[in-house]
């Protein structure tokens, strides 16, 4: 083997591991929504370049667990600035004349800062579903991505101290040392 041949398969070696991390780590679905206060949001976005905390809601009872959810969320995004986060409610097949009470009915009871993160989502249901390992409509699904859309932690169901611990520890392994 030639000292080239060499040098482009110890090259290899060390960056594959890289490579095929990133192969294997689920892609958020694309989406692009308009949360309550009528803000755009496009996911993934290349122009992302926090982390990205996402809560997916299919009824009004996985509602109660995203707000739960959101509450631990908040200094993250609100007041730190660390991530940044969108909470998916679910109303594909819904009805637009009905559609139309329900967001009126959210806007009136959504409270800031939540209400500015809370977007509505009409399609993709089956991807995000397949994405989270859906299991009941009854509970929220919440993962954390990496700017690029990778999802790097996720967890169902209701907000516990465990599962927040488990998610500050994967968005610390994201910031790396000397990041916020």
């Amino acid at each position: 083997m030639t000292r080239i041949a060499a040098a482009m398969v110890a090259t290899l070696a060390l960056t594959l591991p890289g490579f095929v991390q990133h192969g294997l780590a689920q892609q958020i679905p694309p989406i692009d929504v308009t949360t309550l206060t009528g803000v755009h949001v496009a996911l993934p976005s290349p122009a992302n370049t926090k982390p990205l905390l996402i809560v997916v809601a299919f009824s009004h009872k996985g509602g109660d667990d995203a707000g739960a959810w959101n509450k631990r969320f908040q200094p993250l995004y609100a007041e730190q600035a660390r991530v940044d986060y969108v909470e998916l409610a679910d109303f594909q097949g819904v009805p637009s004349f009905i559609m139309t009470m329900i967001l009126h009915g959210m806007r009136r009871s959504v409270q800031e800062p939540e209400r500015s993160h809370l977007a509505p989502f009409f399609s993709q249901q089956d991807a995000w579903k397949k994405l989270i390992g859906f299991s009941s409509a009854n509970i929220a699904y919440a993962l954390l991505a990496d700017p690029a859309g990778h999802v790097v932690w996720h967890a169902t169901g209701p907000a516990t101290d465990a599962k927040a611990a488990e998610m500050l520890a994967a968005l610390a392994r994201m910031s790396g040392p000397g990041h916020p």
